[in-house]
């Protein structure tokens, strides 16, 4: 039986999202011949789009010890994989949000793109040829270096995932006053505040708002529409030309770092 309404924290927050963007959905919509129901089936402009929410839950550390950012990330794209591999037509993106887990970075460009690309590292030159190396060697270069989950090497994977979303809440309020210490270092936190109240009209130490961040998947059989998504809080990545990068930011986050 489909649940009749959404019950943890990521659908909570999505359905709460798109009222808020004025985007119709549909609740674990039925689809005939197919045994799954992704979460939300989203329609824009006559097209259908599907998204499938998967929380991550609290969890603190014990101790100090090092740790991988990414296979948590990565074990969600399975997830989603398993449940939208019935729906080749459609766009779909998986929704990510988090509960509480340090592990997991859902806003760092070097982890969710790493988690979809590749671990993020370093490709540094070495000289093997005969005679002086020359005297420009290339530079050092930022690449993906495998475990991927969009793309192994060569060889593309997932492509029905259209893309990513990061579900978060912008915290207006905290980062404008950041930006003022760094301005002032030297106010006390009541001066601070109010030079804040004096730089920002109706500041609010307390201020949040509900965005999301878009990892576009590039390898994706259908990409996701750019016309979803454009909220004051928004964010997307995607790719222009060969690189990965912000192609829409919402004016709610100007200034803000």
């Amino acid at each position: 039986m489909a649940a009749t309404a959404p019950t943890t924290t990521g659908e909570i927050l999505f359905e709460d999202y798109l009222k808020q963007m004025q985007c119709p959905y549909e609740f674990e919509k039925e689809f005939p011949g197919k045994s799954k129901r992704p979460d939300y089936t989203v329609t824009k402009d006559g097209d259908t789009f599907l998204f499938d929410v998967k929380d991550f839950i609290e969890k603190m550390p014990l101790g100090f010890s090092a740790y991988d950012p990414y296979p948590p990330i990565r074990e969600k794209i399975n997830q989603g994989y398993e449940k939208f591999k019935q729906f080749k037509e459609f766009p779909c993106a998986v929704v990510l949000q988090n509960n509480g887990n340090i592990f997991v970075h859902l806003d760092r460009p070097h982890v969710v793109l790493g988690a979809m690309y590749g671990d993020a590292g370093f490709k540094v030159p070495i000289w093997l040829g005969d005679g002086a190396p020359p005297t420009e060697p290339p530079p050092v270069t930022q690449a993906f270096l495998g475990r991927g989950k969009m793309v192994r090497g060569s060889v593309q994977q997932n492509t029905t995932i259209s893309a990513l979303i990061t579900l978060r809440k912008v915290r207006v309020g905290w980062l404008r006053y950041k930006k003022m210490v760094k301005e002032f270092p030297k106010l006390s936190i009541d001066e601070t505040v109010q030079a804040a109240s004096e730089r920002y009209d109706n500041f609010d130490l307390n201020e949040e708002h509900l965005g999301v961040i878009v990892w576009e998947n590039a390898v994706a059989r259908i990409p996701l529409s750019r016309a979803l998504f454009t909220g004051d809080y928004d964010l997307r990545w995607g790719v222009e030309g060969q690189d990965q990068t912000v192609t829409f930011e919402g004016k709610g986050l100007a200034g803000l770092e």
